[in-house]
């Protein structure tokens, strides 16, 4: 009785109820709402819980508002919330149950999350996306081997102050199975997120989505060339994001760590 009540708490609070409909509709995820609420940054409205939100949507009676059309996935009826066990064995994988609060909850800068974006055809673009500044950076690949995806992100963190090279978060694709360089190299920490669970990388997935706004599926991305890629990260990194205050993501990790702080891109 008491977790129907708090599943609930959605539709018995009308102002909570309009909040979360007009974030929806703004492209925000039901992790990013469920963040903002937590971190009280709006005044008489409780906060309640990712998967609250998630079950909220998915609800018998909000079928005809379809408000799952604001999702990144846009599926119309939710997979079951589990991760199925990975087939692929990637050597000194570390969970990213062992990922520390202050990494999850976005309290520092310098953590990373990595994927990889497909376009029209085969060549992917690597996406590294800052947790807390949600600066976004991109890097086309020639191929999707580990060693080829490795070696870019070597050649991009290279670039970056060591104080904003912490850590990297990965899926289980074998694309990223040589992450050990890394700790080598930067001795950055690198976590895998559980197998099949899209819901534990929402801020890659909000930074593809956001992309694909300049990078759509049916793009020739070898029609593209490095300057305009990097035009685009450009033009991404310096719009003012709400889920920062309305300071860019720029501007945001500058905040951080202090203008000293110089970022280069190839």
């Amino acid at each position: 009785m008491l977790r129907r009540r708090r599943h609930a708490a959605i539709e018995q609070d009308e102002g909570l109820g309009r909040f979360v409909r007009d974030r929806l509709a703004e492209g925000w995820s039901p992790e990013q709402i469920a963040g903002w609420l937590k971190a009280a940054n709006e005044s008489g409205l409780r906060d309640v819980c990712t998967e609250t939100i998630y079950a909220f949507l998915y609800r018998a009676r909000q079928k005809a508002e379809e408000l799952w059309r604001y999702l990144t996935r846009r599926r119309r009826t939710r997979r079951p919330m589990r991760a199925r066990q990975s087939r692929v064995t990637i050597n000194n994988r570390a969970s990213i149950h062992d990922r520390p609060d202050a990494v999850a909850n976005r309290e520092e800068t310098g953590h990373w999350e990595a994927d990889l974006t497909i376009c029209k055809r085969t060549r992917p673009v690597l996406v590294l996306h800052e947790r807390k500044s949600r600066v976004t950076l991109a890097a086309r690949l020639t191929g999707k081997t580990a060693a080829e995806t490795v070696s870019v992100m070597v050649s991009v963190f290279r670039r970056l102050d060591p104080a904003v090279r912490k850590s990297v978060t990965f899926d289980n694709d074998t694309t990223f199975a040589q992450h050990s360089l890394l700790r080598s190299m930067f001795n950055m920490t690198t976590w895998f997120y559980d197998a099949y669970a899209s819901w534990q990388k929402g801020g890659i997935e909000n930074a593809n989505s956001r992309l694909r706004r300049w990078l759509p599926r049916h793009l020739d991305i070898d029609a593209l060339d490095d300057e305009d890629l990097q035009d685009i990260v450009f033009t991404a990194n310096l719009t003012p994001r709400k889920c920062v205050g309305y300071k860019t993501p720029f501007l945001t990790m500058l905040a951080d760590l202090g203008k000293s702080v110089q970022i280069r891109f190839a």
